[in-house]
C-alpha cells in the first residue's frame, strides 16, 4: 500500500492547514437568497503600444487578437476582431496579468464518460461563482430577480456570437424552449430546475424574449435558487438555434436531407439524431459553441483536440481578446498508475482531475526533473459510503435501511489509523456535511459517530439480529439459509487500496465485501439499472450546499451517490422501470418537503435555517457514512504556466474547481516553448 509521505523540505501539514485558513478567511459564499447586486467586472485599462500578448495593431481596431487569428483575417477567413467581439465584453483580469498569445496546454481524460475532464476547463455559464464564492455575470451582461422570486431578467451581451460566426441572441433562448423543453418527444419529463413548487406540484417556467437580447423567466411560485443552477450557473443549456434546426422536422428547410442524415448516422427516428447533434461539447464537434475553446476531435478518439474561438466575448484589461492559450489537448488514458506516469514525466502541462493525493511523495520527489509544481488546493470532499437502501436484492435493502447498521459502520472504521497510513496524517475525521466556514455548517453531523468503537459497533449489530456466523467470523442472513452477509462495493480504481483498507474494517464486524473498481461509464450504466449495492467514494459538492443539494436530497441525480437510488428515480419519474415509492412516513419524504420550502424562501438566513433542518435529519440517519476529509487538493503546474494560484477552495460544485480563476487567462511565459 502506497504511504503519502511529504518530504520535510516541503509543506507541513501544519502549513497546508495555514495556508488553507488563510485562503478561506474572510470568504464570502455565494448568496442564496433572491437577489443582489452583480460584482462588477474589472475595468478597461488603455491598450500598451506594444500589448504584452504581442497582438497591439496598428488598424485602430479597439480589441487587440492572436497572432493565429489575425492572419486569418488577413486572409479574408475571418472577420475583424472588433466585429467578432461583443459591444459589451467580459472583462477579465488575470492573477499574473497581461498574458502571452499562443502555445498548446496538455491534459488528461479518462474515457467518453469522464465528461468533467472537458467540462471543467471549457463550459461558461449564463452566471458564475467567482474566486469570492459570489455570482457574477458570464455570457449574461448582467441580471436581476423580483422580490418573491418568481421572475428572473438575463440581458445579454450585445453583438455576441456563436463559434460559427451566428448571432447569440435570445432567438436561441426561445428555440430551446419552445422546441426543446416543451417538445414531450424530446424531454419526456419537464426538467425539475426549470419548475416551481405550488400546492405540492412542479409547475413549469413560461420564458419569454421581449427583445433581442433580454430573456425574462416567469414562475408560478418563488423559485429562489434558479441563479445557482446548473443551467444557470454551470452551463448554458441553448444550442445555435440556426444548426439545430436542419435536425427538427418542424424546422428543416429539406426533410429529405434530414432522412438522409437519420440513415446515415445509423438512427432510428428524428428524436435519437437531434439529441446526439446537441451534444457539442463531446460527440458532435460541428455544433457551435460560446466556449473559450472548441472540440475539433470526437470524444471518442485517443486524443481530443480543442482550439480557440475566434468569436470569444471576454477579453483582458488591455483590450486583448481571449483565451490566451490557442489550443488544448485531452489525452485518454485507461490506468491512474499510466497517468501518474505522464505527469511524472512531465507530459501534462495542468491538472487535478485524476491526480491522487497517494501520489504525492513520487509527484514531489520528480518536480525538478518533470519541470512542474504541485500546488495545495483546499478540498472540501469527505470520503464515505453509500450504501443502496433500494437496492434490488430483498436482504441487502432490509440491512442498509437500518440505521444501527450505518452507525455500525461508522463506529467500526478507524479514522485515525487509516489517515495516518494512507495520508501522513493529513485531514480531519468527520462526516460528510458543509465545511465549517459555510453559513449551514452543522457540527452535530460533522461530528455524528466519529469515535472508533468496534464494541459498539458490534452490540448494534448483534442488536439487528445478525447475531449467528459462520466458522470464519462472518455474521449470517437471519433468514436460516446460513449463507454469510456479503455484497459488492463498487469505486473508481484510483481508490482501491483506500477502499481495500475500508473492507478489512468491514471484515472485523463480520461482513464479506468484494470490490469492484469500474470507470465512470460502466458506474453509470449500473447505477441507471439499480444494479449497485453500494459505493464509496470522496463526495464534494459540499462547499455551496444549496447550489448542488444532490447528495442531501437525492431528488434529481441516480448516476453517483446512490443511497436511495431508485426512490430518486421514483423522484425523477414514477414510470421509470427501477422507480421505488418510499414508504410512507419515511424521513426521505420530509428532506423533499424541506426542500421544496427552501426553493420557495426567499432571504438567506430563512434557507440557511430549513437546509439546517436537512442536515438535522442527516445527523440522525447518517444516510451516507463519511469517514474523513480536509485533503489537500493536488493541482500539477508546469513551470511557466501562468495564472494559476495555490490556496483556493476546490470543490466539483458548480465550476468551483482549480477554473474558479478563469482559465482564459491562463497563458504560457514562452509559448514558442509549447507548441
Amino acid at each position: 500500500m502506497r504511504s503519502l509521505k511529504i518530504p520535510k523540505t516541503d509543506v507541513s501539514r501544519r502549513d497546508f492547514m495555514r495556508v488553507s485558513a488563510m485562503a478561506t478567511a474572510g470568504t464570502v459564499l455565494v448568496a442564496c437568497g433572491a437577489g443582489g447586486e452583480p460584482a462588477a467586472e474589472a475595468p478597461m485599462e488603455e491598450a500598451p503600444a506594444e500589448s504584452a500578448a504581442e497582438a497591439a495593431s496598428d488598424s485602430g481596431s479597439m480589441y487587440n487578437e492572436a497572432p493565429r487569428l489575425a492572419e486569418m483575417v488577413a486572409n479574408g477567413e475571418l472577420p475583424p476582431v472588433d466585429e467578432r467581439v461583443p459591444v459589451n465584453p467580459l472583462v477579465l483580469e488575470g492573477l499574473d496579468g497581461i498574458g502571452n498569445y499562443g502555445g498548446l496546454w496538455r491534459a488528461g481524460f479518462r474515457g467518453q464518460a469522464d465528461h468533467f475532464a472537458l467540462n471543467q476547463v471549457i463550459i461558461r455559464g449564463i452566471l458564475s461563482i467567482n474566486q469570492e464564492l459570489t455570482i457574477n455575470p458570464m455570457i449574461a451582461d448582467s441580471w436581476s430577480v423580483n422580490d418573491d422570486a418568481t421572475e428572473y431578467v438575463f440581458n445579454l451581451r450585445e453583438g455576441m456570437k456563436w463559434s460559427s460566426g451566428e448571432p447569440f441572441t435570445s432567438a436561441d433562448f426561445v428555440f430551446w424552449f419552445e422546441e426543446e423543453m416543451k417538445n414531450e418527444t424530446l424531454t419526456p419529463v419537464f426538467p425539475g430546475w426549470l419548475t416551481s413548487p405550488v400546492d405540492g406540484v412542479n409547475v413549469p417556467v413560461e420564458m419569454t424574449a421581449p427583445d433581442d437580447t433580454t430573456v425574462v423567466f416567469k414562475f408560478a411560485g418563488p423559485n429562489a435558487l434558479f441563479h445557482l443552477e446548473g443551467g444557470v450557473v454551470l452551463s448554458a443549456p441553448v444550442r445555435s438555434a440556426a444548426y439545430m434546426k436542419q435536425f427538427h422536422p418542424d424546422h428543416t428547410d429539406d426533410q429529405a436531407a434530414l432522412d438522409q442524415k437519420i440513415a446515415d448516422a445509423g438512427l432510428d427516428n428524428w428524436t435519437e439524431l437531434y439529441t446526439d447533434m446537441r451534444s457539442g461539447r463531446h460527440e458532435n464537434p460541428d455544433s457551435p459553441m460560446l466556449y473559450p475553446w472548441i472540440l475539433q476531435s470526437d470524444y471518442t478518439e485517443e486524443i481530443v483536440n480543442c482550439t480557440r474561438n475566434p468569436y470569444f466575448w471576454a477579453v483582458d484589461t488591455a483590450g486583448n481578446q481571449l483565451p490566451y492559450i490557442d489550443d488544448l489537448s485531452f489525452r485518454l488514458f485507461n490506468d491512474s498508475d499510466v497517468h501518474a506516469l505522464r505527469l511524472v514525466n512531465g507530459e501534462i502541462d495542468c491538472q487535478s482531475r485524476h491526480i491522487r493525493n497517494t501520489d504525492l511523495t513520487v509527484l514531489k520527489e520528480n518536480e525538478e526533473s518533470g519541470d512542474y509544481k504541485i500546488q495545495f488546493w483546499r478540498w472540501t470532499a469527505v470520503y464515505g459510503v453509500h450504501f443502496n437502501m433500494t437496492t434490488n436484492d430483498d436482504r441487502r435493502r432490509e440491512l442498509f435501511q437500518e440505521r444501527d447498521f450505518r452507525i455500525a459502520v461508522s463506529l467500526g472504521f478507524n479514522r485515525d489509523e487509516v489517515r495516518e497510513l494512507i495520508y501522513d496524517g493529513f485531514g480531519t475525521n468527520m462526516q460528510y456535511g458543509p465545511p465549517v466556514e459555510s453559513p449551514v455548517h452543522h457540527a452535530k453531523l460533522s461530528n455524528a459517530y466519529l469515535d472508533y468503537d468496534p464494541d459498539a459497533a458490534n452490540a448494534l449489530l448483534d442488536g439487528l439480529g445478525y447475531l449467528e456466523r459462520d466458522s470464519d467470523g462472518y455474521r449470517l442472513w437471519k433468514d436460516g439459509s446460513g449463507e454469510r452477509i456479503s455484497w459488492t462495493m463498487l469505486g473508481g480504481a484510483e481508490i482501491s487500496d483506500l477502499s481495500q483498507t475500508f473492507i478489512d474494517y468491514l471484515g472485523d464486524l463480520g461482513f464479506e465485501v468484494n470490490y469492484r473498481g469500474v470507470d465512470r461509464s460502466l458506474s453509470i450504466e449500473l447505477h441507471q439499472s439499480n444494479d449497485v449495492e453500494c459505493t464509496t467514494s470522496f463526495m464534494d459538492r459540499n462547499l455551496v450546499p444549496l447550489a448542488d443539494p444532490q447528495v442531501w436530497v437525492k431528488h434529481r441525480n441516480i448516476n453517483d451517490r446512490p443511497w436511495c437510488n431508485a426512490w430518486t428515480a421514483w423522484k425523477l419519474d414514477p414510470t421509470n422501470p427501477i422507480a421505488q415509492e418510499p414508504p410512507a412516513g419515511h424521513w426521505i419524504w420530509t428532506i423533499w418537503d424541506l426542500w421544496d420550502q427552501i426553493r420557495a424562501t426567499s432571504g438567506e438566513q430563512a434557507q440557511a435555517d430549513l437546509f439546517k433542518q436537512i442536515l438535522e435529519i442527516w445527523s440522525e440517519e447518517l444516510p451516507s457514512v463519511g469517514f474523513f476529509g480536509e485533503l489537500p487538493r493536488l493541482v500539477m503546474v508546469k513551470n511557466g504556466f501562468k495564472g494559476i494560484h495555490a490556496g483556493n477552495p476546490w470543490d466539483c460544485c458548480r465550476g468551483v474547481y482549480e477554473h474558479i480563476i478563469d482559465n482564459a487567462t491562463w497563458y504560457w511565459d514562452d509559448p514558442s516553448m509549447h507548441m
